[in-house]
């Protein structure tokens, strides 16, 4: 019985599936045939549509151009760059650039003492001669030669040109809808153009919106560059003034360049001319830039004294000498680890130490025949001496060593490169210490000429004044003397002497000091300006020109009264000490005298 139930209960299951899609068929049929049936329908309808549209055509013109995309591509670019052009714009005037120029004077010759152990490889230093285009000789023509002109070029102003922001222009065409209304009716422009009619007023639209816009991107435009013209002519006026004060500080400072150059020119070659015809202070002159131009090891003093006779052209030098008694030169021996420095043992002492001091009289003889090319020296004469402290006493000592006395083909031959200068020096009959080991003095061939007949007796004025006595009212020929008998006592022990000159009118040199210390001495030259007004700085350029002439070493300039700023600045770069009268009170009171200065006492008293 189960079993029969399940076979009826598949079978009506299997029925109804079978009823369910013969049903869904049929559904699907009439789903199917209506779909068909419509699509039909809507074909006829659009071919009616279609034969319709198309046979109305011809009576409708419909125009939409093709360049509003364009044109906003172009409006959208040149809104950017404009806005670039306003935020990057900016004038502002700067002064035009050029490189300022100070000129640089030849230094003066400067003295040194050496100092330190020599090696005696310095020996084949000393004895290489200057080349020819080193000697002070080719620095010296071409100094005179030189053509003296500003080595920068003026300052040229290249303000920037303004460029005016184009505005923005086009002519956009308007889209155009037309049609026949004696062949197209209204509605049938609505059934079958409304698209076109729609897409026309689009474009319209959009066309007026973009000329709208253009017109005011075209009005910023044209107000910027109104104000921009304005604020460039403004930065073009700022240019042309600060070209023009530039332009005046470059010709000042070119024509400071070009004067002070011209001036050097004209100094060395009033010196050249001087020199040749054998002017006493010219020849001085010259011949210190000449040994300032020998280049030496630094352990080798370059020190130096120069005397020259007028009458006989002879020309008396003092140079410094290295103490290699006391400091004996060392040798450098090549090891595996390196060059050693390594003291010389006896042998090497007794053969090579007597050869410094001749090899450096012969080279600065060879040198400065070298440098006399107009034949103004007949006869030269070089002295060297050595500062030592005396082992027996302690002093320092001056002790000559060396003298050689020579006319100019006897030295001029010479191939200082290949010689043996103690057998150069001996052939030329120099007078030497004979083997160092220890300095023996000897007495120079010719020394140098102190005598100067401006020179007069001392007078001593500082016993004769008491405290009450005021420096800027005495007598001013007093005034000389008590100075000189000031710098003696502060160049006491020193071995110096100082010399007063007899009164003249143009008040030149008051004193003299000639100060044999290798390092710090030399010529000095001492105005004394009894003033009671502020010195001012043709004061301290006057007494740079005396130095100048003097061949000194330095200028001393000594007042009752003060110096004004400029005296102080000019004096800067000068070899010049200024002393006013604080210290000068000061400097009188370190050797035990009290005086006083009173100004205004001493107006009253002239």
């Amino acid at each position: 019985m189960p079993q029969e139930l399940a076979i009826i209960l598949v079978i009506v299951i299997g029925a109804i599936w079978l009823l369910v899609k013969i049903i869904q068929g049929i559904a699907a049929f009439l789903d199917q045939a209506s779909k068909d049936y419509d699509a039909a329908a809507a074909k006829r309808k659009q071919n009616r549509y279609s034969r319709g549209r198309d046979r109305l055509r011809q009576y409708v013109r419909v125009l939409i151009p093709d360049e509003l995309d364009g044109f906003q591509k172009k409006f959208e670019r040149v809104h950017i760059e404009f806005e670039q052009a306003q935020r990057l714009t900016e004038w502002v005037a700067r002064p035009p650039g050029w490189e300022k120029h100070e000129f640089q004077p030849l230094a003066p010759p400067r003295k040194r003492g050496g100092s330190g152990e020599m090696c005696i490889d310095d020996i084949d230093i000393i004895l290489s001669p200057t080349s020819d285009s080193s000697t002070w000789s080719a620095k010296e023509s071409e100094i005179i030669s030189r053509q003296c002109r500003y080595p920068s070029a003026p300052p040229v102003g290249n303000p920037d040109k303004i460029t005016m922001f184009p505005t923005l222009s086009a002519e956009l065409k308007a889209a155009a809808f037309e049609f026949d209304a004696a062949q197209v009716r209204e509605k049938d422009v609505v059934r079958y153009f409304s698209d076109e009619q729609t897409g026309v007023l689009k474009y319209n639209n959009r066309r007026a919106d973009l000329i709208a816009k253009m017109a005011t991107l075209n009005s910023a435009i044209e107000e910027w560059n109104k104000q921009n013209r304005i604020a460039w002519e403004r930065y073009a006026t700022q240019s042309k003034q600060m070209q023009d004060a530039e332009l005046l500080s470059f010709q000042s400072a070119s024509d400071l360049y070009m004067k002070a150059c011209r001036e050097e020119k004209s100094n060395f070659k009033r010196l050249l001319e001087g020199y040749k015809k054998r002017e006493k202070q010219s020849v001085v002159e010259r011949l210190n830039y000449v040994l300032d131009r020998i280049k030496l090891p630094g352990t080798v003093p370059q020190t130096w004294d120069i005397d020259f006779d007028e009458e006989q052209h002879i020309a008396v030098i003092e140079i410094g000498l290295p103490d290699v008694v006391h400091q004996p030169p060392s040798k450098i021996v090549i090891l595996k680890s390196g060059a050693v420095k390594k003291p010389l043992n006896q042998t090497e002492r007794k053969e090579l130490v007597p050869k410094v001091h001749p090899a450096i009289v012969l080279r600065t003889a060879y040198e400065v025949f070298q440098n006399d090319t107009d034949e103004t020296i007949d006869l030269l004469v070089v002295n060297g001496w050595v500062k030592f402290d005396d082992p027996a006493t302690g002093i320092n000592t001056k002790a000559y060593t060396a003298s050689l006395m020579v006319k100019r083909e006897q030295i001029t031959t010479l191939n200082l490169t290949t010689i043996d200068p103690i057998v150069a020096y001996n052939n030329l009959h120099g007078k030497s210490a004979g083997k160092l080991v220890e300095i023996i003095p000897i007495e120079p061939m010719l020394s140098l000429n102190r005598k100067d007949s401006r020179f007069v007796d001392a007078k001593e004025v500082l016993k004769g004044l008491g405290v009450e006595t005021n420096l800027a009212s005495m007598d001013w020929q007093d005034f000389e003397h008590l100075i000189r008998e000031l710098f003696e006592k502060e160049f006491s022990g020193r071995g110096a002497e100082v010399k007063i000159t007899q009164a003249s009118r143009d008040r030149g040199v008051d004193a003299i000091v000639f100060d044999p210390d290798p390092i710090h001495g030399g010529k000095y030259v001492i105005q004394a300006k009894r003033y009671t007004n502020t010195v001012d700085v043709s004061a301290v350029r006057d007494l740079c020109a005396v130095v100048q002439k003097e061949g000194a070493s330095r200028g001393i300039l000594v007042t009752t009264s003060t110096y004004g700023a400029d005296a102080y600045a000019f004096a800067n770069n000068e070899p010049v000490t200024l002393l006013n009268g604080a210290e000068l009170l000061g400097l009188l009171k370190k050797h035990g005298y009290a005086f006083r200065i009173n100004l205004q006492e001493a107006r009253r008293s002239i």
